[in-house]
C-alpha cells in the first residue's frame, strides 16, 4: 500500500509540472503574437503614412500643372500630353513610370471599382479610335488630364458619358517598392501580346475546326440529298415502269375490247344487211309478182281483144282480115311499149305472148 500510494504522489507531481509549463509556454506565444500584430499595425501605419504623403505630394504636383497647354510628346511644365503629364508627376516623388499610356495602363496592381481608389492612382481609358488615355486620380470620382489638342491641363469626372464609356481601370503603384516600372511595362504588354496571340490562334483553330464540321454537315445534306434524288428518281423510274406495263395491259385489254366489239358489230351488220336484203329481195320479188300480174292481166285484154276482132273478123267479110291482122298487131305494139318499164315486165309479157294462142282462127 505504501508503495501504491508513493507512485501516486509521483504522478500527480509530474501533471503538476507539466501542465505549468504548458501554461507559461502558452502565455509567451500570447506575448510574441501581439508583439507581431502591434508590429504589423504601426508598419502599416507608417507605410500608409508614407503613402499618404506621397499621394499628397502627387496631387500638389498634379494640381499645381492645372492650366498648362497641352503638347504632343512633351514632358515639362511648358506642355503636356497625357502620359507626360503623369509620368512628369511621378517623377517627382522618385518612381520612373514608362512612356506611353498603352504602358502605363498595365502597369502596377489593377483596381477594378471606384470605391477602392485612393488619390494619386493611375486611371486608363481606350478609346477604339483614339487609343489609350491616362490622368491621375484626385478622389471624388475626378481626375487630372491633359485632354488634346488645343485645351489645357484641367479636371474632370469619371462620370462623364464619354471617360465613362472608355474607362478600363486604375492601376496602384508602389511609391516606395522601388520597382521598375519600365520593365514591368514591358514584361506584362509581351505577355499580353503572347496571351492575344494564343488568344487568336485558338479562335483560327476554332474557327477552323466550326468551318471544317460546317463543310462536313452541308457534304453530308448534300450526300444525303444527293441519295434521296437518286432514290427518287429510281422510285419514279420504277413507277413509271409500272405505269407503263399498266397503261399496256389496260391498252392490250382495251385493243381486245375493241376488236371482240367491232367483231360483234361487224357480225350484227351483216346481220343487219343480210336481214336488209332478205327484206330488198321479197319487196323485188313481190314487185315482180306484181308487174308479173299486172302483165298477166293486159295479156287477157289483148287476148281478149284478139278474140273479139277474130270473132267480129269471121262475122265480116272475108277483105277484112288482113286489116284485122294490121291492128292486131299495132296493138300488141302498144301493149309491149307500155309494159316494157322492167325486164320483169318483158319477162311477163313474152309469157303473156306465149299463152296468147296463133293462128287466125283462135278463140279464147
Amino acid at each position: 500500500m505504501g508503495k501504491c500510494f508513493k507512485l501516486c504522489a509521483l504522478m500527480m507531481g509530474c501533471i503538476l509540472a507539466f501542465g505549468c509549463a504548458a501554461k507559461n509556454n502558452q502565455r509567451e506565444d500570447s506575448v510574441d503574437s501581439v508583439q507581431a500584430e502591434r508590429f504589423r499595425r504601426s508598419y502599416e501605419a507608417a507605410f500608409n503614412s508614407n503613402e499618404r504623403e506621397s499621394g499628397q505630394q502627387l496631387l500638389r504636383k498634379a494640381r499645381s500643372a492645372i492650366g498648362t497647354p497641352y503638347v504632343r510628346g512633351g514632358t515639362t511644365p511648358d506642355g503636356f500630353d497625357c502620359s507626360g503629364f503623369v509620368c512628369w508627376t511621378y517623377k517627382s516623388v522618385g518612381v520612373k513610370l514608362p512612356r506611353t499610356a498603352r504602358e502605363q495602363s498595365v502597369i502596377g496592381q489593377r483596381i477594378t471599382n471606384v470605391e477602392d481608389m485612393r488619390a494619386g492612382d493611375i486611371v486608363a481609358f481606350r478609346h477604339p479610335r483614339r487609343g489609350y488615355h491616362t490622368g491621375i486620380y484626385v478622389g471624388d470620382g475626378k481626375f487630372i488630364h491633359s485632354p488634346r489638342k488645343r485645351t489645357k491641363v484641367r479636371v474632370n469626372s469619371l462620370d462623364d458619358p464619354y471617360f465613362k464609356n472608355t474607362f478600363l481601370g486604375a492601376r496602384r503603384v508602389k511609391v516606395e517598392g522601388g520597382e521598375n516600372m519600365v520593365a514591368q511595362a514591358e514584361t506584362r504588354l509581351n505577355d499580353f501580346a503572347e496571351e492575344r496571340a494564343v488568344r487568336e490562334l485558338s479562335r483560327d483553330k476554332r474557327k477552323a475546326v466550326k468551318s471544317s464540321a460546317r463543310a462536313s454537315k452541308r457534304d453530308k445534306s448534300r450526300d444525303d440529298s444527293r441519295g434521296k434524288k437518286k432514290d427518287k428518281i429510281i422510285e419514279v423510274a420504277s413507277n413509271d415502269k409500272k405505269s407503263s406495263a399498266v397503261d399496256r395491259q389496260q391498252s392490250s385489254a382495251s385493243k381486245k375490247s375493241s376488236k371482240a366489239s367491232a367483231k360483234a358489230s361487224s357480225g350484227k351488220s351483216a346481220d343487219k344487211a343480210s336481214s336488209a336484203k332478205g327484206r330488198s329481195g321479197k319487196s323485188s320479188d313481190k314487185a315482180s309478182s306484181a308487174k308479173g300480174s299486172s302483165g298477166k292481166s293486159s295479156a287477157k285484154d289483148s287476148a281478149g281483144k284478139a278474140s273479139s276482132g277474130k270473132a267480129s273478123a269471121s262475122k265480116d267479110k272475108p277483105a277484112k282480115s288482113s286489116k284485122s291482122s294490121d291492128q292486131k298487131a299495132e296493138s300488141k305494139k302498144s301493149d309491149r311499149k307500155k309494159t316494157a318499164p322492167s325486164k320483169v315486165a318483158n319477162k311477163s309479157e313474152s309469157k303473156g305472148k306465149k299463152d296468147q294462142p296463133k293462128g287466125k282462127d283462135g278463140k279464147s
